[in-house]
């Protein structure tokens, strides 16, 4: 049952209780409801860790990041407290940046709060909100502490050993029945130096089945093919070292830097999932991991051995190689959702690229419309599931234009009159890999016993 006391000052959820879990909106560093964000450290004076430099043009460009990754820990301090648990409770969440250059600045705030990080994911995206005043945006899933009883404690699990992390997090938490992995790329740290995964040769034969022996093809599709087959055997070192393996992954989210890798990336996604797929969102973004990588990928998976099974919903006619809905236990994961065929597809670059003329409305048209036919794809998903559209408890916008959000948004309350999800909205240069597609919309379901609780 939603808390409405709220309800009016806030459209959207802080946080969703839903059976074991909580689930978060994005959470970004501003001063109160409606301001600017934090952007000195004297601001969030006596609160973490603070500046790390005496001169102030140093702090000046440290600062934002910051001083708004210290109001976001914070705040997360509160809403956990009042659901009588702290930080340690966090499973995953994903660390989205205006800018990666400044992630060692969030990952020094980050290792002052985080004893025992959870497994997490960063990548660089667009904008968050029209004023772009905020550099962060994180959202979260952690267990309620009610949950320890029937699940058991949030563990810190090895996954494969030999690949230390590469920065303050942990590669799987598990949660009872659910492995929550951190968001996996193409560097050996296994090896001196994490090297960078770069072409065919970097991988052993069994995966470069793509490899043609002709120096253009291989070039081209090379990179993004040895650094795809490398990210999925590690994700299934890791899954096997926790007492998992691939055939359990639930749902797959999947970052790539230039959705024209997209047809190489899935031929190699094919051959690790050659049976009832799991759901699969895939988004370009401004910045993938680091030293070059063109690809982070982040699943969650089941535990075998636990007394859930993995159920899949709408594998059939299916636009890529993925389930329409898996669950488990009640938790139901659904794949990146688009509605290009609602709206006039776009011919080559999209129509939000510099020197492409729009005709008036049409653009507006097109986001609307395919936000219509989503939000229909969702609610006959969830019907084929025994659930409905107010069971969506996490609900993920990825907008190539951040000044259409307000018609997006619309159109979302208007769809979720009962219960609202916890809500994230980013900015991205593509949202599908599909000409035309001005958003996707993936989403978490809680298909359980007992209605989701919603905190504003």
């Amino acid at each position: 049952m939603a808390d409405r006391k709220c309800t009016a000052g806030r459209r959207w959820p802080v946080y969703i209780a839903a059976g074991p879990l909580l689930f978060f909106s994005g959470q970004r560093g501003a001063r109160s409801r409606g301001r600017p964000c934090h952007t000195s450290f004297h601001e969030v004076a006596g609160l973490g860790p603070g500046a790390n430099s005496r001169f102030t043009w140093v702090n000046g460009m440290e600062g934002p990041v910051g001083a708004q990754a210290i109001a976001i820990y914070e705040r997360y301090r509160k809403l956990l407290a009042a659901e009588g648990c702290d930080l340690a409770s966090f499973l995953r969440y994903h660390i989205l940046q205006r800018d990666k250059r400044f992630f060692p600045v969030f990952d020094r705030i980050r290792r002052h709060y985080e004893t025992t990080p959870p497994a997490s994911t960063a990548v660089g995206v667009g904008r968050f909100e029209t004023l772009d005043s905020a550099r962060l945006c994180i959202d979260a899933i952690a267990l309620h502490p009610s949950a320890a009883s029937v699940l058991g404690a949030r563990t810190v699990l090895a996954g494969s050993c030999r690949h230390a992390a590469a920065a303050h997090f942990s590669h799987v938490i598990g949660a009872g029945p659910y492995l929550f992995l951190a968001g996996q790329i193409p560097i050996d740290t296994s090896q001196a130096g994490a090297l960078l995964i770069r072409n065919y040769d970097d991988i052993p034969e069994e995966g470069r089945f793509l490899r043609v022996g002709r120096s253009h093809e291989d070039t081209r599709n090379g990179p993004i093919a040895a650094q795809t087959w490398f990210t999925y055997d590690l994700i299934r070192k890791h899954l096997e070292g926790a007492g998992s393996s691939l055939g359990h992954v639930l749902n797959l989210i999947v970052y790539l830097q230039d959705m024209r890798d997209f047809p190489t990336f899935h031929r190699v996604h094919e051959r690790f999932f050659p049976d009832a797929p799991p759901a699969l969102t895939v988004v370009e973004v401004s910045e993938v991991g680091h030293k070059g990588t063109l690809i982070e990928i982040e699943p969650t998976a089941l535990l075998p051995g636990k007394g859930l099974q993995r159920v899949v919903h709408g594998v059939d006619g299916m636009p890529a190689h993925m389930s329409a809905l898996v669950d488990a236990g009640g938790i139901g994961f659904l794949s990146g959702v688009v509605g290009v065929e609602a709206a006039e597809p776009a011919v080559g670059r999209p129509t939000n690229a510099p020197g492409v003329q729009r005709k008036r409305g049409t653009a507006r048209d097109a986001v609307s419309a395919q936000t219509v036919a989503i939000l229909a794809k969702i609610k006959k998903t969830l019907a084929a599931a025994a659930g409905a559209i107010d069971r969506i408890v996490q609900l993920t916008v990825y907008l190539d234009d951040i000044n259409e959000f307000p018609r997006v948004e619309k159109l979302l309350l208007e769809s979720f009159r009962r219960q609202r999800p916890a809500l994230t909205v980013i900015e991205v240069p593509r949202p599908a890999p599909i000409a035309g597609a001005r958003l996707s919309i993936t989403a978490i379901a809680w298909l359980g016993d007992g209605a989701p609780r919603s905190v504003y």
